[in-house]
């Protein structure tokens, strides 16, 4: 155009870098920055996208609690509600509620289950839920603690009313009420999900005096457990166990008997051994009613339920019972017990028996051999006659001679024992011979696994001597002490 030569882009590009103030360039990276940071968020904030986030948290809180991480579960729980998603706002407060409560920070938890379900009116389905099943799976649920369960069960029901834990759960609540009725109508509602609640059906019946659905319902629940036991490969003792109570409902103690006998010979399993004893007491009471002169059948079946279970309060109160006849009974039961133990019919029974009715009939040295020969015929008689000692001095109508009169026989044999001397001082308390009772006592409180009942015995044979101190520092262990003094020692 005016006759110069075109540049060199390069020699341009090069002039260019070499005359740039690089000072000023430095001084500005900081603003370069800043608007590269801007752009990023920017391209972030365009992409974001809120339902990924909470989807991506609620499975954090999930799997934490699967678990029982509950510190990640109750960040993720926390940062949920921040997030202000309402259509999860109940689920995240439920989640955050079983957080804190698995930390230890129960009011906290509570405050929250409260706001989410209310208990006068429905509000969050499993928060409600939850919050019945906690009371109900407590050891001393309180009849209060039962009422309010049961209404958080019937805002569920108003929300669902298909539910079947729920109506699982009222039904439950209404059996242990008494409320028949009302059981029957929800375990209905259960019974095509959970086949296993015919036999609660059945106890309904039962007790609404419906024989024939009892019935049916027993046979339903036996068909089900039976099946599941012969389908299983290794033992089922849930399903055993119920198809064995199915089976006793229909009165078809033998075969119940054989089931439960089946589990206890092939598994070895210690499970088995009350549930014997208890099918043996129902059966003799049956013979009771329908054959009562039969001494030898139903003297056979106590004994052999009670080296099953020992402790079983029905077999021991059977046993009682025939040893309290009085009259022309008493002499025919005697002359019975007698010849069926010439024939070797339930020896140590047998023996127990004849010497508590010796003894009753003012015979103590015959007693006494009679107890001799029982224990060494029946090794569990020890245990068994323990326990008929502790049931005959409890009650409003205690029978304390009698009750002493058992444990001295047992004593005799073994003076040693701490769970028998134990016994023996409760008695003596209850007595009111209360120096007797310090010494069996205070003998056998060192070595009991459960002092809770010997603690309240010294404290009340101590108040009886006049030692005030002694007496509530005893009253207080008693009070620290779970009673844990059961039938069986």
């Amino acid at each position: 155009m005016n006759g110069s030569r075109p540049q060199n882009p390069r020699l341009i590009i090069r002039q260019w870098f070499l005359t740039r103030n690089y000072q000023r360039l430095i001084w500005g990276i900081p603003a370069i920055l800043g608007y590269l940071a801007w752009l990023v968020f920017g391209i972030c904030l365009a992409l974001w996208r809120p339902d990924r986030t909470e989807t991506r948290y609620a499975g954090i809180a999930e799997n934490a609690l699967a678990v029982k991480d509950f510190e990640t579960a109750r960040v993720a729980s926390q940062r949920l509600l921040v997030l202000g998603v309402a259509a999860g706002q109940k689920q995240h407060s439920f989640d955050l509620a079983l957080a804190l409560n698995g930390l230890g920070r129960g009011k906290e938890a509570g405050s929250l289950l409260s706001s989410i379900a209310p208990i006068d009116k429905p509000g969050y389905l499993p928060a409600h839920l939850y919050l019945a099943q906690t009371l109900l799976v407590k050891t001393n649920v309180t009849p209060q603690e039962i009422g309010t369960a049961e209404r958080h069960l019937k805002h569920v029901l108003a929300l669902d009313p298909q539910s079947v834990e729920a109506n699982d759960l009222l039904g439950r609540i209404y059996v242990r009420m008494g409320q028949w009725e009302l059981a029957e109508k929800h375990l209905t509602e259960v019974v095509p999900a959970r086949p296993e609640t015919a036999l609660l059906l059945a106890v309904v019946a039962r007790a609404q005096g419906d024989t024939a659905g009892a019935h049916n319902w027993a046979q339903r629940a036996a068909k089900f457990h039976r099946e599941k036991v012969e389908a299983a490969k290794l033992d089922k003792p849930a399903h055993r166990l119920a198809w064995a109570d199915a089976t006793a409902m229909l009165e078809d103690y033998p075969a119940a008997f054989a089931i439960v006998e089946a589990g206890w010979r092939d598994y070895d399993n210690k499970i088995y051994l009350y549930p014997l004893g208890q099918i043996c007491a129902l059966w003799a009471d049956s013979l009771a009613k329908t054959r009562p002169g039969d001494l030898a059948s139903r003297f056979s079946l106590i004994q052999r339920g009670l080296e099953c279970a020992p402790q079983n309060e029905l077999l021991l109160r059977q046993l009682i019972s025939l040893t309290h006849q009085q009259g022309p009974e008493a002499v025919g039961a005697r002359a019975a017990l007698t010849r069926m133990l010439t024939e070797g019919k339930a020896t140590g029974v047998l023996h127990f028996a004849l010497g508590i009715d010796a003894w009753q009939r003012g015979q103590p040295e015959e007693a006494r051999q009679h107890f001799t020969l029982a224990y060494e015929n029946t090794p569990q008689l020890p245990s068994v006659a323990n326990n008929m000692a502790m049931i005959l001095s409890l009650g409003d109508l205690p029978d304390l001679p009698r009750a002493l009169a058992i444990i001295e026989s047992v004593l005799v044999k073994f003076p040693n024992n701490p769970n028998f001397r134990e016994t023996r001082g409760e008695i003596l308390a209850r007595s009111g011979r209360w120096r007797e009772a310090v010494t069996d006592l205070e003998f056998a409180l060192p070595n009991l696994a459960a002092k809770g009942a010997a603690h309240k015995a010294l404290a009340e044979a101590y108040a009886g001597l006049g030692l005030r101190e002694l007496a509530e520092e005893h009253k207080r262990q008693a009070n620290g002490s779970p009673e844990e003094k059961s039938a069986s020692r």
